[in-house]
C-alpha cells in the first residue's frame, strides 16, 4: 500500500487530529479541518454527597454560581495537570464534539509550559490518552504561541516571546525554531485577581464573584499609578456574614496595593531573563524587541510598563489570549503532514 493511500485510508477512518490548550483559566481545542470545536472555562462540577462529575466548562462555571450544593474543582494549577481525574473529564467532553463516525481515536498535540517536570508532563499525556486521544505530542507553550502571534521562528537571529497566562508566565527566546532560552515564573494573571479578591474579603467582608476579579484587575490595569488620586467602583459578590448576594463600593488605591507586588513579580522575572542574556542573543532581542501574548497583554498599560522596565519595544498581536491555540493548530498541519506524532 502505498503511503498516499495509506494517509487517506487513516484519514477516512479516524477522528480529525486535535490540537489542545488546556490552560488555567480556559482550555481551547482545534480540530483538524473543522476548526474551533470548544473555547471553555477549565472547570469541573462535582457533586460533594457522591463525587459525581456533573458538568465541564461553561456548565460547570454555571453551576459555581447558581448552585451551592456543587463543588468546582480546576484540573490545572499554575498551568500544569495538578487533578488528573478532573482533567479527564474535562478532555473528554470536550474530545468527544471533535469525533466522528470514525473508528480511530484523534491523535492530539497538547501544550505545556517549559518549566513543566516530567511527572507534569506525564499527567497531561495521560489525561489526554484516558480522555480519548490514541496518541500524544507535548509542544512548550511559548513556541506555540510564536507562531500563532506571526513570528517566523526559522530566522537565525534571536526572537524572545513572553507568554503572561493566568498560571504562568513563560518567558522563550527562539532562534532557528529552536528555544535557545528558557525561563518561567508561576505567578501570573490569576495571582492578580486572587490578590484583588483577597483584598476585598478582608477589607469589606464581600467574597467577590470570579468574574468580578477579573473584571477589577482589567479596570486598574498595569499603569504605574501617577497620582493619589482615588477612584472608586462597584463589585458583585457574596456578603461572608449572610451568604447574601450583594455589592460594595472599592478603592482603586485598594486595588493597586493588591496588585503591584504581584505584578512586579512578573515583570522581574522577565527583567531579570532579558538581564541575563548572552550578548551577541541580547543585541538580536534589542533589535526585535518582544512579542507579548497571553490574557496577560491584554492588560492596560502592560505595553509600557514592560517597555520602560527592559528598555525593549514591546508588540502585541492582534490575539494574544488565542495565540497558543493558533500556533498549535499550524504545527498540527505539519504534524499531520509529517506523521511526527509520538505515542
Amino acid at each position: 500500500m502505498s503511503s498516499a493511500l495509506a494517509y487517506n485510508l487513516r484519514r477516512w477512518v479516524s477522528s480529525p487530529d486535535i490540537a489542545i490548550d488546556l490552560g488555567t483559566a480556559n482550555t481551547r481545542l482545534y480540530a483538524y479541518g473543522r476548526g474551533m470545536i470548544a473555547e471553555e472555562p477549565s472547570i469541573v462540577s462535582v457533586k460533594p454527597e457522591t463525587g459525581a462529575i456533573e458538568a465541564v466548562g461553561v456548565k460547570a462555571a454555571r453551576l459555581a454560581q447558581t448552585n451551592s450544593n456543587h463543588v468546582s474543582v480546576s484540573p490545572l494549577h499554575s498551568g500544569v495537570v495538578a487533578d488528573v481525574e478532573a482533567a479527564t473529564s474535562l478532555l473528554q467532553s470536550l474530545i468527544s464534539r471533535a469525533r466522528r463516525f470514525g473508528l480511530l481515536k484523534p491523535r492530539a498535540l497538547a501544550c505545556t509550559p517549559t518549566d513543566a517536570c516530567e511527572e507534569e508532563r506525564a499527567a497531561l499525556v495521560e489525561a489526554t490518552r484516558r480522555a480519548g486521544a490514541s496518541s500524544v505530542v507535548i509542544v512548550p507553550e511559548p513556541l506555540a504561541a510564536a507562531i500563532g502571534a506571526g513570528l517566523d521562528i526559522t530566522l537565525p537571529y534571536a526572537q524572545m516571546l513572553v507568554d503572561i497566562g493566568d498560571g504562568v508566565t513563560d518567558i522563550a527566546v527562539i532562534r532557528s525554531s529552536t528555544l535557545i532560552r528558557t525561563s518561567a515564573a508561576r505567578t501570573a494573571c490569576g495571582d492578580l485577581h486572587n490578590s484583588v479578591s483577597q483584598r476585598i474579603a478582608f477589607r469589606y467582608g464581600v467574597l467577590l464573584y470570579p468574574r468580578e476579579a477579573e473584571r477589577l484587575t482589567h479596570l486598574i490595569g498595569a499603569s504605574l499609578p501617577d497620582s493619589e488620586e482615588e477612584d472608586f467602583y462597584i463589585a458583585f459578590g457574596t456578603d461572608m456574614l449572610t451568604g447574601d448576594h450583594t455589592s460594595v463600593c472599592v478603592s482603586s488605591l485598594d486595588m493597586i496595593e493588591a496588585i503591584e507586588p504581584v505584578l512586579e513579580s512578573i515583570i522581574e522575572a522577565i527583567h531579570n531573563t532579558v538581564r541575563d542574556l548572552e550578548p551577541k542573543t541580547s543585541c538580536e532581542v534589542i533589535e526585535n524587541g518582544i512579542c507579548l501574548t497571553g490574557g496577560g497583554a491584554n492588560l492596560r498599560g502592560i505595553k509600557t510598563r514592560l517597555s520602560k522596565a527592559t528598555s525593549l519595544d514591546i508588540h502585541i498581536p492582534p490575539d494574544p489570549m488565542r495565540s497558543v491555540i493558533n500556533g498549535a493548530r499550524q504545527m498540527l498541519k505539519v504534524g499531520v503532514k509529517t506523521d511526527m506524532w509520538r505515542n
